[in-house]
């Protein structure tokens, strides 16, 4: 089989596991009509396996026709565009040469996380100082809400600083945990310490997109209550691409990364 050919053929099925599991284990999310799932671990896993281009093509392709089969037409567009981006930074932090770039690719991606809670934190308890909680707590839960969504938006809107800074530590720790066992391996696997850093900027990416397209398509106060539940997403699409992760290698699905 030629090169190029697997390589084809690779992408096609990357594309399919993309697909499945952004299709078939989806959770819906209120505010803004969208869902979570585990797409994004194949995302991850078809960058390390084809590098960023074609696993741009995957991760696209295969979130596109997710949301268009799932129901979530509206989505379509703007996942194409997130997905495929997602798949070319994390390639391009993968092809980080030194320590050095590495380092500071996860002191980038740290920063811009920062920047984005703050302003975020900042922005929410501007408009609850303009419009008034219940106002937003209200505006957000419908007007047809009953006593149990409204009492669940109220806290997540108490609790928000908390979920950003959760979200945070919990990134500082799994990059600290990760890093130690891999760093105990000798880090030559190929899901080593770049691969790590790569799903972190991806996963911001992923969380930021999102924001700033649901901030046209809906409100921004509606865009900043789903990002606690794109922070899951993120965290799982980590968790499960290490879980998937052998699988894949003993399957050698390889190609020539470009």
């Amino acid at each position: 089989m030629g090169k190029n050919t697997k390589k084809y053929i690779i992408t096609g099925l990357m594309t399919a596991f993309v697909f499945a599991l952004t299709f078939v284990f989806h959770i819906p999310v209120p505010y803004t009509s969208g869902y979570i799932h585990l797409g994004d671990s194949m995302i991850y896993l078809s960058v390390i396996i084809l590098g960023p281009f074609f696993g741009a093509f995957a991760s696209g392709i295969g979130s596109m026709l997710a949301d268009l089969l799932a129901g979530y037409a509206h989505y379509a567009v703007p996942t194409l565009i997130i997905k495929s981006v997602m798949a070319i930074i994390m390639g391009l932090l993968l092809s980080g040469r030194t320590k050095k770039a590495a380092v500071a690719s996860v002191l980038s991606s740290l920063a811009v996380w920062i920047a984005f809670s703050a302003g975020s934190i900042i922005y929410l308890k501007n408009q609850i100082a303009i419009i008034g909680k219940e106002n937003l707590v209200n505006s957000l839960s419908g007007t047809d809400a009953d006593l149990e969504t409204i009492q669940q938006t109220s806290r997540i809107i108490d609790n928000f600083p908390v979920y950003l800074t959760a979200g945070l530590a919990v990134l500082i720790i799994t990059l600290s945990v990760l890093s130690y066992f891999i760093s105990k391996r000798g880090g030559n696997d190929i899901f080593n310490m770049k691969a790590i850093f790569g799903m972190s900027g991806a996963g911001m990416c992923m969380v930021i997109g999102y924001f700033i397209v649901e901030s046209f398509m809906y409100s921004p106060i509606a865009a900043l209550m789903s990002v606690p539940m794109n922070m899951i997403q993120f965290f799982a699409g980590v968790t499960a691409a290490g879980i998937f992760m052998p699988a894949i290698k003993k399957a050698r699905l390889y190609a020539d990364r470009q």
